[in-house]
């Protein structure tokens, strides 16, 4: 089972002390981790200003207010945890994932950035820059997020299992990940996977016309047979991950329904009431930095509740350490 032991948590949004700061305390309890609160502090790059002693002290006096704040925060924290704070400036997003790198975080959480308007999407830029280039997995805590977890969804594809090593591996994190999670939540674990019939659409179109709606039905038919066995391998793998007693005390709950990615793994989310999903954020394309399609950006943009998003192992991440 898959464990983490270096979380940072980004101390920044209206929620981050009530849910994402109780959530990252008790998962790094639970798994012995050491914890790290950073907050960024973006400063005008003005060159007028820069060597003006008002800019200097205004600058130190609200990291010194920042670092205080967190020092408050930690000092009512439980004891014996390794807990540390750390300030650093510059834009959210390039900045976590630098220090991602340099510290080999395991684990990031953050708070879902507040948006407001008719249009806005769920997740703010900052969550999506991270979702798409962190190399960890992130864990975005929408506001409202009561922290204890009745039902997790575990969002898998089996369709490219087979060609597709990256997509296996990615397949079995996520359900590692899920399933620990269901266990120290005593939560319901949930499995969705979507699954299309390819060329279903064309075979017996006015623009082709290759098959009647019998061999249609047959086509669409071997493909979900074949669909089918692959998700019972995957399910057999739970037992390799949690144990044949292990899974039976949590049983799983599969859905496996007929449809595109980006329409159904919402609709279960709603219709079961998940309170996390955990998913991969990984474009099939297998290139390295190329990792949110349309799909995915869709999935998270129509989820109305917590989001753990994973990548595989090896991902590379298209943001450099400084220095390279």
């Amino acid at each position: 089972m898959e464990r983490f032991k270096n979380i940072l948590l980004i101390a920044d949004g209206g929620c981050w002390r009530e849910t994402a700061f109780q959530k990252a305390l008790s998962l790094a309890q639970h798994n012995q981790a050491d914890l790290t609160l950073i907050h960024t502090v973006d400063f005008p790059q003005v060159s007028g200003l820069l060597g003006d002693t008002p800019y200097k002290k205004l600058k130190n006096a609200l990291i010194e207010e920042r670092e205080n704040d967190l020092d408050g925060v930690i000092r009512q924290a439980a004891k014996g945890m390794n807990i540390t704070r750390k300030i650093i400036e510059g834009s959210m997003f390039p900045g976590i994932i630098r220090e991602v790198q340099r510290q080999k975080y395991d684990l990031v959480i953050k708070c879902a950035e507040e948006n407001s308007g008719l249009y806005a999407k769920v997740f703010g830029s900052s969550d999506m820059h991270l979702l798409r280039k962190c190399p960890c997995p992130v864990w975005i805590m929408k506001t409202g997020d009561k922290g204890r977890y009745q039902r997790i969804l575990a969002a898998v594809d089996v369709e490219r299992i087979e060609e597709n090593e990256q997509s296996s591996g990615l397949n079995r994190q996520i359900l590692e990940l899920a399933s620990s999670l269901a266990l120290s939540e005593f939560a319901e674990l949930h499995i969705v996977h979507a699954w299309t019939a390819w060329g279903e659409s064309l075979l017996n179109t006015p623009r082709f016309s290759l098959a009647d709606d019998e061999e249609v039905t047959d086509w669409v038919e071997q493909q979900r047979l074949v669909d089918a066995e692959k998700v019972q391998q995957l399910l057999q793998s739970l037992d390799e991950i949690l144990g044949p007693k292990t899974r039976e005390y949590i049983k799983p709950q599969m859905h496996t329904i007929k449809g595109e990615p980006h329409r159904v793994i919402p609709q279960v989310a709603k219709e079961i009431g998940a309170d996390l999903v955990v998913m991969g954020t990984v474009a099939r394309t297998g290139i390295p930095g190329l990792i949110m399609g349309n799909t995915a950006e869709t999935i998270l943009n129509r989820i109305y509740c917590s989001v753990l998003a994973v990548k595989p192992r090896g991902f590379i991440s298209p943001v450099t350490p400084e220095g390279e």
